[in-house]
């Protein structure tokens, strides 16, 4: 997997809510937040990052204290989270196999966990997540297309993208307010499409309307095969995990999904107005750009017209995470080579726009096709691994997390900035280190962390682990202090989802776990319920 060692280098609220006591001695732990079609009304967690806008928030009170259900889907890694149905039976769920041929789009039983399909597809498949419409109609992208089917799993339509006369890879999507299908792909073109069939409705190059080129990243690939670099230990679990290593399929779904130097690697966003966010190539190859791109024509003859840019440092690991209300949209960037090989190296921020100001041309930058970043927050441990939440009144809630591991137990794990800077930061007891992206409730701030033990092994920036033990950690979102951990059997990446009864799944990646010389990873997918 000659690709594989650089994409794993890449890896590397000012106030409680009124109803903070609810849970206690609550009983009934639904979660059925309003939502705006076409995704159905009830269903807490949309898609990748809980909601079309990416925020990584979800409307309602999470219980303080679960136990596992439920562990499905072993040996199988889930890097983006699950979704539900309309009726919140059944969840969804994009996973990696070793088996060429084997399964990687899942249908399980929420209450057992059993398994009541699953398709076959290439492991791009893995970087995006399944979105369902309220019909209950399924759509996610892989490889070079955008794909429909039934709720069992049944054929609707697939549409393929090419850009120059070549395929062009779609970069997972989100629903917009008048029902279409949003997408952008790899080479930076960004798509509307009709949910009914896939017909494209209208598109955007944002290479070609700024001028505007991919940032630089480092590429490994070439002459030396990192991956006969790693211990025997983890080449034996990358084997197991995302099969042969000479697997061009296998290897493009990882580094993919970790940041493989496209002009885009990351889901856009979508507001409340249905315009766009997206955040990839800029300038030159040392700045990337934030985007937005309006609305023109009618609902039926959609026209996609670019609004501002707003110009950034390096490349990104992160979808642009907007808050509910469309007044703030955030980025982390400094994705560069330098942060691949040293961490400390890197010159990372996570930045945060004023979308009114930026729209009304009252931001700090007169040229009105130009954003000015409204305030920022500089990193410690290097570029974001995973988006951040972000609250309507701006407060953005982020985690530092690194593979060189080269900070001790006092350095912090969770930040909470704002307009007028740092409202909190903490660092987790235990020598825990947080590694997934932030689902916050009204209650709680939700993901998971891990303890780990580390050798003597390193390539380049990467320490590998001896092993490691993981949890299930709540912090309590008014401050972020620790209020539980649970144990799972491995690392997450991706967000920790909450379904319309209250429970939680753990999607695990198992990064970690797959890196460690003396663990194996169980990975797969684990239900917990809420306990009074």
């Amino acid at each position: 997997m000659s690709r594989t060692l650089s994409s794993l280098a890449l890896l590397t609220l000012a106030c409680a809510p009124e109803d903070a006591d609810k849970t206690a001695g609550q009983t009934d732990f639904s979660c059925l937040p309003e939502q705006s079609a076409p995704y159905a009304d009830g269903i807490p967690y949309l898609g990748v990052h809980a909601d079309a806008g990416n925020s990584d928030v979800v409307a309602c009170a999470s219980a303080d204290d679960f136990e596992q259900a439920w562990h499905g889907l072993q040996g199988m890694g889930l890097a983006q989270p699950n979704t539900f149905s309309p009726d919140g039976t059944t969840t969804y769920a994009t996973t990696t196999n070793h088996e060429p041929d084997g399964c990687r789009l899942w249908a399980l039983d929420t209450q057992s966990g059993d398994a009541l399909w699953c398709k076959t597809y290439p492991p791009s498949i893995g970087q995006g997540a399944v979105e369902v419409d309220a019909a209950g109609s399924l759509y996610f992208t892989v490889g070079s297309t955008l794909v429909s089917l039934t709720q069992d799993g049944q054929a609707r339509w697939t549409t393929e993208f090419s850009a120059g006369g070549e395929t062009d890879a779609p970069w997972g999507l989100h629903f917009t307010p008048d029902g279409h299908i949003a997408t952008v792909t790899t080479s930076g073109v960004v798509y509307l499409l009709d949910r009914a069939d896939g017909q494209v409705l209208s598109s955007l190059s944002i290479a070609d309307e700024w001028g505007f080129v991919p940032p630089q990243i480092l590429d490994l690939s070439g002459e030396i095969d990192l991956g006969s670099l790693l211990p025997e230990a983890v080449q034996a679990d990358v084997l197991a995990v995302w099969g042969e290593p000479d697997s061009a399929d296998s290897s493009a779904g990882v580094a993919g999904f970790l940041g493989a130097g496209g002009f885009v690697d990351n889901t856009l966003g979508v507001d409340g107005q249905g315009r766009l966010y997206i955040i990839g190539g800029g300038p030159d190859e040392n700045h990337g750009a934030l985007v937005q791109i309006a609305l023109g024509g009618t609902a039926d003859a959609p026209t996609l017209q670019p609004a501002w840019s707003a110009i950034t440092s390096g490349g990104s690991a992160t979808s642009p995470s907007i808050s509910s209300d469309g007044r703030w949209v955030a980025i982390g960037d400094g994705s560069t080579t330098a942060a691949i090989l040293s961490s400390t190296a890197s010159d990372a921020h996570v930045r945060v726009a004023d979308i009114i100001a930026c729209d009304d041309n009252e931001d700090a930058d007169p040229d009105p096709l130009v954003c000015a970043f409204a305030f920022s927050e500089a990193l410690q441990r290097g570029p974001l691994p995973g988006s951040p939440a972000i609250l309507p009144d701006g407060t953005v809630i982020f985690y530092e997390f690194s593979l060189d591991f080269a900070y001790g137990p006092q350095a912090r794990d969770l930040v909470a900035v704002g307009p007028q800077g740092i409202l909190w930061q903490t660092s987790l007891a235990g020598d825990l280190d947080w590694n997934s992206v932030i689902t916050v409730t009204d209650t709680h701030i939700i993901g998971t962390a891990s303890r780990v033990e580390l050798s003597d092994e390193t390539l380049l920036s990467l320490h590998f682990p001896t092993q490691t033990e993981d949890y299930l950690v709540l912090l309590d979102r008014a401050d972020g202090a620790l209020v539980r951990t649970i144990p799972v059997p491995d690392d997450s990446s991706a967000t920790v989802t909450i379904g319309p009864d209250g429970a939680l799944y753990v999607g695990i990646f198992g990064l970690l776990s797959v890196l460690s010389i003396d663990d194996r990873p169980d990975l797969g997918l684990v239900r917990l319920d809420p306990r009074p």
